[in-house]
C-alpha cells in the first residue's frame, strides 16, 4: 500500500535536504537570531536546521548513545535557544 506524504511533511524533508548542504556555523547563526532572520525563516525551516545540527552532534561531548529528544535538548542548550 502506497501512502502520500502531507504537504507539510514533504516541505520539511525538502528543507532538511537543503539544510544538510549548509555549514554548521551558518545553521547555528540562523537558530541564534532572535528576530527569526527578519521573518525570512519559517518555524519549519528553523526546525530543519535544528534537525541537521542534532544529527551532526553539534555542541555535545558524547551524544552517540542518547535518544533523539535528549540530543535535541542538549543542542538547544548549547545554542542557548
Amino acid at each position: 500500500m502506497r501512502t502520500l506524504l502531507s504537504t507539510r511533511r514533504a516541505t520539511f524533508y525538502r528543507l532538511v535536504r537543503q539544510a544538510d548542504e549548509l555549514s554548521s556555523k551558518w545553521l547555528e547563526d540562523v537558530l541564534k537570531d532572535k528576530t527569526r532572520n527578519s521573518g525570512h525563516f519559517s518555524a519549519l525551516a528553523r526546525l530543519a536546521c535544528l534537525r541537521i545540527l542534532v544529527c551532526r552532534d553539534y555542541g555535545i561531548n558524547s551524544p552517540s548513545g542518547l535518544p533523539y529528544p535528549q540530543r535535541k535538548k542538549a543542542v538547544r542548550a548549547a545554542l542557548g535557544i
